[in-house]
């Protein structure tokens, strides 16, 4: 844990510096879930990927004045949130989805949604570190194949698929206790 801190300082102290692998490093980190946030809000996944490519393009700009990890986080999140309303008031999308547009007003609304897309990007990084073919068969899962598809997919054996998703599960519920029990204890 201390070396993970400790790692993390030094990414974070790095990218204030301007190395492209540190900016690298937190793009990988968290584009995809900061894509879902903004199409989950825009409803428009070439306006998201816009947004978040310009609020990463902003961050490089500002990196003097992050000072931490959590506070870098928390400004791609708000930068996004605060670029999808602006875009809604743009273009007039408000009346067609004006429970969204509440909802991403409402606080209390904009905390779950950060939670939910940071338990999404768990998650994924998990499933990211499973072996090869394990992570393949979830990730086809993921996106509604069934047992059969995913075998004639990836020309391997049903139970093979079965097995594999077996062990997926394990590993995930092993490496991913912590986040159910903060779920639960949040409520969510």
């Amino acid at each position: 844990m201390g070396r993970d801190i400790l790692t993390g300082q030094a990414i974070l102290n790095s990218f204030i510096q301007g190395k492209e692998e540190a900016f690298r490093h937190y793009y990988d980190m968290y584009y995809d879930a900061l894509c879902l946030f903004g199409n989950r809000m825009t409803h428009d996944r070439e306006v998201a990927l816009d947004i978040v490519q310009n609020v990463f393009v902003n961050l490089w700009k500002v990196r003097a004045t992050i000072e931490s990890e959590l506070h870098l986080k928390m400004y791609l999140y708000q930068a996004v949130r605060h670029r999808c309303i602006d875009h809604l008031r743009s273009v007039k999308m408000l009346e067609k989805y004006s429970d969204e547009y509440r909802m991403l007003e409402s606080e209390e609304d904009y905390c779950n949604m950060v939670v939910e897309e940071e338990v999404y990007r768990l998650v994924m990084q998990e499933i990211d570190r499973l072996p090869e073919e394990q992570r393949k068969v979830i990730l086809l899962h993921l996106e509604g194949k069934n047992n059969t598809e995913i075998a004639e997919i990836l020309h391997i054996s049903i139970n093979t698929v079965k097995t594999h998703k077996a062990r997926s599960r394990q590993q995930l519920k092993v490496r991913l206790k912590d986040l159910f029990i903060i779920t639960v204890l949040l409520g969510l």
